[in-house]
């Protein structure tokens, strides 16, 4: 028995290793360039946090997504894997190779940033970003400077113009948004570092120098939510130390609302949608060094995507930058209902601006289906162990009878 548990796991760690070369990015089409329609589109997935594998219902989600959106380019917003897949190195490697398989198959470029429970593994993020780079899709890559910088995968990706390839239409920029606190005693997040902050500065005016003088238009994505979300929710109510509203304003939606503190905070009425929900309360640092600051100031970022908070989903604007916060596309871990993903579409032609949905689970499946509303329920961590296991037998049952 042990002699067989021992083949099986060289065959896995063998088998994970494996890189699919069905239609591998070659490194000569690395370059990102807008479509000769003008468009360019960015599919972000945030939040994928599975264990050992990838949960199925989470596996045929992404291939579903990528077949019907068609994207250019797939951004990876952090907690990419999840901590309790922290036991061993082969494991980091192969829950990766799950998902990034899937993109190499489809020969769709791809870049990711790593979130706070990607470095709570046996792997560390360094050695992560390394596993990422033997994927021909992965088009991240650190400049010599970078490398110095705080955290791991703090990059820029430019895009280049359809009608020029020498010249530099759009940037995209990936921020290590870093783990824990380890600044100051205020607890909580940390954030995006100075020298990160002061490399971003830097490597801005570079591009605006070869841009002729003119800010190059950009979007940011990093996996924690910017602390001036508090700045641009409105104060609707206060409650008590357990979390109990008390009392409420007008204003107040439960919907769109959420508690801090003793304080309860709800989405302006203009920011509401179909797409649009606060279902947690948003998981912020405590404090700032000034990134969205430099942002302002450049005048070149249209906003930040993030994930994290992996039952919200909002576009608010602060001060020009946009926060873009994107609910879970994976079932391995805490969500509801509203799991999806987020499509971001370019157009060339203006890029004062873009345009942007959230695909939900519910958009391609429906759950009438008795066998397939189970499997649902089965690989679903937003309910208990026991009505899981009850649902996967049921699974069985009607996928046979």
């Amino acid at each position: 028995m042990k002699r067989l548990s021992s083949l099986l796991l060289a065959l896995v760690m063998i088998f994970s290793s494996v890189t699919f070369l069905s239609n591998a990015v070659s490194e000569g089409d690395k370059m990102l360039k807008f479509r000769e329609d003008g468009t360019f589109k960015i599919l972000q997935l945030a939040d994928i946090q599975d264990s050992l594998y990838l949960r199925p219902l989470t596996k045929t989600f992404i291939k579903d997504l990528l077949d019907k959106t068609q994207p250019d380019l797939v951004v990876l917003t952090g907690d990419n894997i999840g901590p309790h897949n922290a036991h061993f190195r082969w494991s980091n490697k192969l829950l990766i190779k799950t998902f990034m398989s899937i993109f190499e198959e489809r020969g769709i470029k791809v870049a990711a940033v790593f979130g706070n429970h990607d470095a709570e593994n046996k792997l560390n993020k360094d050695e992560q970003f390394a596993v990422y780079q033997q994927y021909s899709c992965f088009i991240g890559a650190e400049a010599e400077e970078a490398k110095a910088l705080s955290g791991c995968g703090t990059y820029n990706l430019p895009i280049m113009s359809g009608k020029d390839d020498s010249k530099t239409a759009f940037n995209l920029w990936m921020f290590d948004s870093q783990e824990y606190n380890e600044e100051n005693d205020l607890g909580g997040y940390g954030c995006v570092q100075k020298d990160q902050i002061e490399w971003y500065v830097k490597t801005e005016k570079a591009l605006t120098g070869k841009n002729g003088g003119e800010p190059v238009p950009s979007l940011a994505f990093q996996h924690i939510i910017i602390p001036e979300i508090w700045d641009v929710l409105i104060k609707t109510g206060e409650a008590d130390d357990e979390g109990n509203i008390v009392s409420t304003t007008d204003d107040y939606v439960k919907e769109y609302s959420a508690v801090k503190k003793n304080t309860v905070y709800t989405l302006p009425e203009e920011y509401r949608g179909e797409d649009v929900f606060l279902s947690e309360t948003p998981c912020p640092p405590e404090y700032s060094n000034g990134q969205v600051q430099a942002m302002i100031d450049n005048g070149n970022v249209l906003g930040i995507a993030v994930g994290h908070d992996h039952k919200n989903s909002f576009v608010i604007p602060y001060e020009g930058v946009d926060i873009i916060q994107t609910p879970t596309v994976g079932f391995g871990s805490y969500g509801d209902e509203n799991r999806g993903a987020r499509l971001i579409t370019l157009n060339e032609n203006d890029l004062s601006d873009y345009e942007t949905d959230v695909i939900f689970f519910s958009d391609y499946y429906t759950t009438d289906d008795k066998a397939f509303n189970n499997r649902v329920i089965a690989n679903n961590d937003m309910y208990s162990v026991p009505t899981r296991l009850r649902a996967m037998v049921k699974w069985w049952f009607y996928s046979i009878f």
